[in-house]
């Protein structure tokens, strides 16, 4: 059976309020903008459900708030709801079809459900909007990668680097060019110095966790993977990672654990589900493999790996 491929890449989120030029702004009553503000205090405060109600009062109130719309579809996403968030995302786009941060959200999470084809029309828009957006490139230049336009990837990060002072380009985004440049002793130093600038930057523990993986280092990896889950900040694909390490190092019942928690937090990721079958089936635990591909199957079901093997397993 192949290996799975892990997900890789900065995956930037950002629930914005602010009014940026030329996102198409729109003057809303002074009510709406109240429940919006009360959404936002109750989401900083982690009261999701809260935050969701008031703004949905504020849609209520202005169907035209896209900022409301954008910012339930973060909530979910923060949370790996990326199929509910792209709903949301969209919302606010139809809202309001110039505002960036909806356009770079949606492809974000495009990005993590493995749709980066339409990630990156969506991404191109958003940088057609407004070409100086960090946010925006950062996310272009990763599904620029994920399709294989590393050429074009490399010539949004020059045309981003050519606006700034090297010295003011952030660490995790020096990484990533000198990993596009094939330097990974260098991507690995600017990595390592994202996350002492920012301890809790997972997008870098991930990064620099599955750089350590090409590299053949899977006990640093396995470490830097660890410390990204003691932040507290970690989602699915961290687990994700770490349960795939563990398929490398042939610490089956690990894996399987890492992958059971990739799952739970976000069940709609096919390649965690197809991780954890492979975790079973090393074990014997061919039904529970079955189970687990089948899922996977029904997430993505033109997935040639995935079918493969099921028929591998059918007589077994």
């Amino acid at each position: 059976m192949k290996k799975i491929m892990i997900f890789i890449g900065l995956f930037i989120f950002s629930p914005s309020t602010s009014k940026l030029f030329g996102q198409g702004l729109f003057d809303f009553g002074s009510e709406a903008t109240s429940q919006f503000n009360r959404g936002k205090l109750e989401q900083d405060a982690g009261k999701f459900k809260e935050a969701i109600k008031w703004y949905k009062k504020a849609i209520e109130t202005e169907p035209r708030h896209y900022e409301s719309y954008n910012n339930i579809g973060y909530i979910y996403a923060s949370n790996d709801y990326h199929n509910k968030a792209i709903e949301w995302y969209k919302k606010s786009i139809v809202a309001n079809p110039k505002f960036i941060n909806g356009l770079s959200n949606l492809g974000a999470s495009y990005i993590e459900l493995g749709k980066e084809k339409l990630a990156v029309d969506v991404l191109k828009k958003a940088r057609d909007l407004d070409p100086k957006s960090k946010l925006v490139a950062n996310n272009y230049i990763t599904a620029l990668q994920r399709i294989g336009k590393v050429s074009e990837s490399r010539e949004v990060l020059k045309a981003l680097k050519n606006q700034q002072d090297q010295s003011s380009i952030p660490a995790a985004q020096q990484a990533q060019q000198f990993r596009i440049d094939g330097k990974n002793d260098l991507a690995e130093k600017f990595y390592r110095e994202a996350i002492s600038q920012d301890p809790l930057d997972v997008s870098s523990y991930i990064n620099l966790g599955s750089l350590l993986m090409e590299k053949g280092d899977l006990d640093e990896a396995e470490k830097v993977f660890k410390k990204a889950i003691s932040t507290k900040k970690s989602g699915a694909v961290t687990h994700m990672n770490l349960g795939y390490l563990y398929l490398q190092k042939k610490k089956y019942s690990d894996a399987q654990i890492a992958s059971e928690v990739a799952v739970k937090l976000n069940p709609e990721s096919s390649t965690a589900w197809l991780n954890l079958g492979l975790s079973l089936v090393y074990q014997n635990k061919i039904n529970e493999a079955r189970s687990a591909w089948q899922r996977a199957l029904a997430l993505d079901s033109e997935n040639e790996q995935i079918i493969k093997n099921l028929k591998a397993i059918e007589s077994k």
